[in-house]
């Protein structure tokens, strides 16, 4: 049974530090604590978020987000517009945004002020909001993510058991092309579940039945991870349906399995990532599907900054999935997209080169694409 917590907090909206270099978001909204899709691999169960341990059942519903937020963003004097994620730690389309609907009142206020959005979601209820997802990526920018990790229904049935099955998901990303032409959508293939989802046959079937949805994108970014009670909570379910799957995650996760505590490593041997997202490289290649969300950019002084960081920031998505340094051209992307006035003044005073991680390379780059 689900129970709802109704509670006031101080603030709805999440400013990050550095935007996301693979989503693309400045902000975060989470509507919920707590996600009733109950995946047994979502990160949200890790310790970090403080959430409730049977955080599938014990929801909590932030109150007043409509007021919260458009006072946040009325009151801001230094917020610009950029893309707001929905959500991070929950599904903002999970059951209990059909009863609430905390998802739908930040959208409307989002589209008051012209922020762009970005939804992440795996439920059909996306489709609810359709009209007004269009108008937001019509007048700034939109684009909904579906997550789906597996086209075979029953290995989704153990891994999601309370989301649609993936057919139905990749029916959600071709009713948004078929009805809207202002939303980009595509695939979030993450997590690869390693020996669930992770053969050339899963893998080539996932994209190719991306490409015929219509998809815009499909964005991996490797095995998942595995985190204290995150890691306990997958394991204990693996164990219970493929016991003989364990020893074979203690050798690509570097643990001996105790119920009680995980103590391996965060993300799967480096080695597997390789080869995974170079399969999943070759076969956006075959397909002629992107990998990479077209990014929004705003009309103001950050305009060239964003461009030209989206350009650095692919190429260094495309190097650490490949298993390559992206260390330097990562930070470059990230902290030009942070720079308070535009490329095109700092280098008019000759002065590229006191961005951080802006070297000689990236510097001469920043050169030939100023126009």
């Amino acid at each position: 049974m689900v129970t709802y917590t109704h509670k006031e907090f101080k603030s709805i909206l999440i400013k990050r530090k550095f935007i996301d270099s693979w989503f693309w978001e400045r902000y975060g909204i989470n509507g919920y604590n707590g996600c009733e899709h109950s995946c047994i691999y979502c990160d949200s169960r890790s310790a970090k978020y403080y959430l409730p341990a049977d955080f599938g059942h014990d929801i909590i519903v932030k109150k007043n987000v409509r007021e919260m937020l458009d006072k946040r963003i009325s009151g801001a004097r230094t917020l610009l517009p950029d893309i707001v994620a929905m959500s991070g730690a929950s599904d903002p389309y999970h059951p209990a945004e059909a009863k609430f609907k905390n998802t739908l009142q930040c959208l409307e206020v989002l589209e008051k002020h012209k922020y762009p959005v970005h939804i992440i979601t795996k439920s059909k209820l996306v489709l609810r909001d359709l009209e007004i997802l269009d108008r937001i990526g019509k007048n700034t920018w939109c684009c909904v993510s579906v997550t789906i990790t597996t086209t075979n229904p029953e290995k989704a049935g153990f891994l999601e058991p309370r989301v649609p099955v993936p057919a139905e998901r990749f029916n959600i990303i071709k009713t948004i092309k078929d009805k809207s032409m202002h939303i980009q959508a595509g695939v979030f293939l993450i997590p690869v579940v390693p020996y669930l989802c992770d053969s050339n046959e899963d893998l080539e079937d996932m994209v190719r039945t991306s490409k015929k949805s219509l998809c815009d994108y499909i964005l991996f970014g490797g095995a998942m991870t595995m985190r204290d009670n995150q890691a306990l909570w997958y394991l204990k379910h693996l164990k219970q349906k493929y016991p003989e799957l364990i020893r074979k995650y203690e050798e690509l996760y570097r643990f001996k399995h105790d119920p009680e505590q995980y103590n391996g490593i965060y993300g799967a041997d480096e080695s597997y990532n390789k080869i995974v997202n170079s399969k999943l490289f070759d076969f956006c290649k075959k397909y002629d599907l992107p990998y990479r969300i077209k990014r929004f950019i705003p009309g103001d002084f950050r305009r060239l900054n964003y461009i030209i960081s989206e350009r650095l920031l692919n190429h260094a998505y495309y190097l650490q999935m490949t298993g390559q340094k992206s260390s330097n051209i990562y930070w470059a992307g990230m902290n030009i997209q942070n720079l308070k006035e535009s490329l095109t003044d700092i280098a008019a005073r000759n002065e590229l080169r006191k961005i951080r991680n802006v070297d000689n390379r990236i510097e001469t780059y920043i050169k030939k694409n100023l126009n």
